[in-house]
C-alpha cells in the first residue's frame, strides 16, 4: 500500500534515473508515491535530451500527462493538457517525449515492465484527450460545495476508477471535513490555496488512501489540479469536530467500519511545508 503523503513539494525531492524500460534518450523520474507490493506508482518525468520508446505492451494501467513541453503519441502530437491512458496488457502505440518537457505519469496495478512489439492480453482501447479541447463543466451539487469544475480525462466504467481535472475558483472554501471509500491523489498545477495539512502550490502533491479526513480548504488564488481515485469517490463529511479526532457524523454511519473514517499516522511530509498543526485529525 502507498504510504499517506499530505503534502511535499515535489522540489523537496531528487532525480532519480526514470524505470521506462526499452526508450531511447534520458529520462529522470522524482518518486511521488510508490506502492511497493504491487509497483503501482505516481511519477514526475523530465526529459534532459529527446526521448521516445516503440509500441509494445505495458504491465501496468499507464497513464502520462503533458504539464510543460511536448508528447507525440502514435503520430498525434500533444502539448501542455495532453493525456493518455492505455489499460494494462493493451498494445501502446510509439511515444516520442521533446527535451526539456515535464511529465506526469503513473503506473497502476502492475510494474514498470514493458514487452516490445508484445501481444494484445486484454479488452480496450487508449484513450488519447487534449484537455484544452475540453470545456469546464460544474462538478455536482451534491458534495463538495459549489462552484467548482471539472474536466473528465477518464473513467473506467466498472470500477470508478478516474482521472480529472479539478478547477476552483479564487474565495472558494469549504470547512467540513471529508472521507472517502476510495484513495484520493492530486499535483498542484497552479494556483493556491490554504489547507489543514500547509498550503498548496503548484508542484505540491498528496496521496491520501480511503479513510482519511481532510479538510478546511481556502482558495487563495484560481487554483488547478490533476486528481485520481481508485473507485467511485463519495464525499462522507463530518462536522462539529472535537480536538483532532472525532466528530458528528453528518452523512454516513460512524458504527459501520466501511464507512467510518480511520485515524491517519503522522503523514509523509517533505521539509519546505514546514511543521504541520495535526489539524483535521
Amino acid at each position: 500500500m502507498r504510504p499517506h503523503i499530505e503534502l511535499i513539494d515535489e522540489n523537496d525531492y531528487i532525480w532519480h534515473a526514470a524505470e521506462l524500460p526499452s526508450g531511447e534518450g534520458r529520462a529522470l523520474e522524482r518518486r511521488l508515491a510508490t506502492d511497493e507490493e504491487d509497483g503501482s506508482s505516481s511519477l514526475s518525468l523530465s526529459f534532459p535530451t529527446d526521448w521516445g520508446r516503440g509500441p509494445g505492451v505495458a504491465h501496468a494501467d499507464t497513464e502520462f500527462y503533458v504539464v510543460s513541453g511536448s508528447l507525440e503519441y502514435g503520430g498525434r502530437p500533444l502539448g501542455p493538457g495532453g493525456y493518455v491512458q492505455v489499460p494494462k496488457g493493451v498494445p501502446m502505440d510509439w511515444v516520442k517525449v521533446r527535451e526539456g518537457s515535464r511529465i506526469l505519469h503513473w503506473r497502476e496495478y502492475g510494474d514498470a515492465g514493458f514487452d516490445v512489439g508484445g501481444t494484445r492480453r486484454a479488452g480496450g482501447e487508449p484513450v488519447v484527450v487534449d484537455a484544452d479541447t475540453i470545456e469546464w463543466t460544474a462538478a455536482p451539487t451534491a458534495g463538495p460545495l459549489t462552484p467548482l469544475y471539472i474536466k473528465l480525462l477518464h473513467r473506467d466504467p466498472v470500477t470508478g476508477f478516474y482521472t480529472r481535472l479539478i478547477r476552483a475558483p479564487q474565495g472558494w472554501t469549504d470547512h467540513r471535513l471529508a472521507h472517502h471509500p476510495c484513495y484520493e491523489e492530486f499535483y498542484t498545477l497552479s494556483g493556491k490555496m490554504a489547507y489543514n495539512f500547509g498550503d498548496i502550490d503548484p508542484g505540491t502533491y498528496c496521496f491520501r488512501p480511503a479513510g482519511v479526513k481532510h479538510g478546511h480548504f481556502v482558495a487563495e488564488t484560481e487554483i488547478d489540479w490533476i486528481i485520481r481515485s481508485d473507485g467511485e469517490l463519495i464525499n462522507w463529511y463530518t462536522t462539529d469536530e472535537w480536538i483532532k479526532w472525532g466528530g458528528a457524523p453528518e452523512n454516513y454511519d460512524a458504527h459501520d467500519h466501511h464507512q467510518a473514517p480511520v485515524i491517519s499516522t503522522l503523514p509523509v511530509r517533505s521539509r519546505s511545508r514546514g511543521p504541520w498543526t495535526g489539524e483535521g485529525m
